[in-house]
């Protein structure tokens, strides 16, 4: 009997010698088997840079968090001002992470094992935004979507950043895609779906209950009956309730709704910062090695994004009604971003982190845009994205804190003071040996606010001066922060003894 062949560029080749996973993709459709081979290459490269970067700042929050006792670990995230479920999960696959032996490739809950969570979710996140743009302009805008999502800055540094973004954003685009679903075919299975993942949302970032209002908007926009567009607001409503008895557990969490924040007030160069970082996450400091070319390449980024949804604009007027109905579908469930704005107006909640677990169905317009465009022009879009993103990967952008840990375990001694600006002492905590964490204190002459993550500080952890007994017993200070930071007040007859700096950060010793 005559093998079956599968023809390969000109080549016949017997279908027996296609390696798996080829093989198996072999037998997709075309579309499948795009989209299939785009989460492929996005999910390479996600995993390959897991490990690039050290941890940086709002990451470390997270790091010692999830090191902490289970109970230890809800007391601090309860005083924060998150739900649970990311924190959960995030402990769960650093537990078995370290299990199966990844802890060797970073050290037990090192970035590896941290970042595995938000990479899968970011893995995930490909089909589904394809899937979105595939109702709207079929196969060729679903394939052009994955392709773009696989490369985006922002998605990829989603998928390597340490925080409930980037898994509320999958879960959040997979509550869109559900809500579409149900609308189309009402069913107890669908709405159940779409309460799991929507519920899912909520319980990993309160904002994403803002994505859910654009949600159900969009699905009154698909021009249900009255009967789904009454089942399409209990489902939203019951997944954004569910919430409710965390927040009694988590009253502490009440208590910053009227106290300051940090985000901007609004403003046009807040709207244009944010508007830019839909495309080349979020912004870096000039500072650090290759600064001014990484963020020519992220302006490179987002114009390229700009041309992808100026040119949906143009491809919307070639749609039939069904597919201009869809393209609104995807506009209306990312509308929750125009509410931040209108809120900020008032209170300024607007900022491009809270923003990326609401606005992603945008891609799904991007990828429409690419596929109406001439094929060499969206590969150079596509090229002006992934070249960004590669750079954004492989260079160092983040502060270095974690190279100092080792020289702090070798030196610091009992009678010793290891101190650290508030930016760099929650890396030091969670990655320090047992002695050093006992003399490890932030200087700070002033109470620190909540949102730079005291809720993880253990007591006395805050100090306003040098301590009676290092000056007592001639200890050194070890001194950590950004190059540049003023030296701390020394005590009488202290100088500097030794500097030593890496990126965005100097360990300076003192000493008698």
């Amino acid at each position: 009997m005559t093998r079956p062949t599968a023809r390969i560029s000109g080549f016949v080749l017997p279908r027996a010698r296609l390696a798996p996973p080829l093989g198996r993709l072999a037998g997709l459709s075309g579309y499948a088997r795009a989209v299939a081979l785009a989460t492929l290459a996005g999910g390479v490269l996600r995993l390959a840079v897991i490990a690039r970067q050290p941890l940086g700042y709002d990451e470390d929050f997270t790091a010692v968090v999830v090191h902490q006792p289970v109970d230890r670990m809800i007391d601090i995230v309860s005083r924060d001002s998150a739900p649970p479920l990311f924190y959960v999960l995030e402990r769960i696959v650093v537990a078995a992470a370290d299990l199966v032996g990844l802890a060797g490739l970073g050290g037990p809950g090192g970035p590896v094992a941290l970042r595995l969570l938000p990479s899968l979710a970011g893995i995930a996140l490909i089909p589904l935004l394809a899937a979105l743009a595939r109702r709207i302009g079929g196969d060729s805008a679903g394939m052009w979507t994955a392709i773009f999502a696989a490369f985006v800055p922002t998605t990829v540094l989603l998928s390597g950043f340490v925080r409930m973004y980037g898994l509320a954003a999958t879960l959040s685009v997979a509550a869109a895609l559900l809500m579409w679903r149900a609308v189309e075919r009402p069913g107890p299975g669908r709405w159940a779906a779409y309460v799991l993942a929507a519920g899912a949302a909520v319980w990993t970032d309160y904002f994403c209950a803002v994505a859910l209002a654009g949600i159900f908007v969009a699905a009154i926009w698909l021009r249900p009956g009255l009967r789904t567009v009454a089942s399409a607001f209990g489902a939203t409503a019951l997944a954004v309730v569910s919430v409710g008895p965390w927040l009694l557990v988590a009253q502490a969490q009440l208590e910053h709704t009227g106290q300051g924040f940090w985000v901007q007030p609004l403003g046009p160069v807040m709207l244009g910062g944010t508007y830019g970082q839909l495309f080349m996450g979020p912004p870096i400091d000039w500072g650090i090695p290759f600064g001014l070319a990484l963020v020519g390449l992220q302006f490179l980024a987002v114009m390229a994004g700009s041309v992808a949804l100026a040119w949906a604009l143009v491809a919307w007027r070639r749609l039939g009604p069904q597919g201009r109905r869809a393209a609104g579908y995807c506009v209306l469930a990312a509308g929750g971003v125009a509410l931040l704005t209108v809120v900020s107006v008032w209170r300024p909640v607007l900022d491009a982190r809270y923003a990326s677990v609401i606005w992603l169905p945008l891609f799904a317009l991007a990828g429409l845009g690419l596929a109406a465009m001439p094929r060499r022009v969206a590969v150079a879009i596509v090229v002006a994205v992934a070249v960004p993103a590669l750079a954004l990967s492989s260079v160092t952008t983040h502060r270095q804190t974690s190279s100092m840990v080792a020289q702090l375990d070798a030196q610091v001694g009992p009678h010793d003071l290891a101190a650290a600006a508030w930016d760099h002492y929650l890396i030091l905590l969670d990655e320090t040996n047992p002695a050093v964490r006992a003399r490890l204190h932030v200087l700070s002459k002033s109470n620190l606010p909540w949102y730079l993550g005291t809720a993880a500080y253990p007591d006395g952890a805050v100090i306003g001066a040098i301590p009676d007994d290092v000056t007592a017993n001639g200890g050194r200070i070890f001194w950590v922060a950004d190059p540049g930071v003023a030296a701390p007040v020394l005590p009488a007859g202290y100088r500097q003894q030794q500097v030593s700096c890496a990126i965005e950060v100097c360990l300076t010793i003192y000493g008698p």
